[in-house]
């Protein structure tokens, strides 16, 4: 079984300079999100690293800017045409 890339760790490398802009762009709109589990039982965080969550704290990290948020969200049809 092939374990999954993470995108916080990816969104973490191009914080840090290692991925060109558009490269991150491109990638992140086609990245393959998982659902998140939403549990009101479960108090502890599920650890999930594939979710828009994980995207949109990416922005208030201050890993990705609020237009680059919306332009992969623009990218993968979310916000229409």
């Amino acid at each position: 079984m092939t374990e999954k890339p993470s995108l916080r760790a990816y969104l973490k490398n191009y914080a840090a300079g290692s991925i060109p802009r558009e490269e991150m762009l491109a990638t992140v709109a086609a990245w393959d999100f998982e659902e998140e589990i939403w549990d009101e039982l479960v108090i502890e965080p599920t650890h999930q690293d594939n979710t828009f969550s994980v995207l949109r704290g990416g922005v208030l990290q201050g890993r990705i800017t609020q237009d680059e948020f919306e332009e992969i969200m623009r990218r993968r049809g979310a916000y229409g045409a």
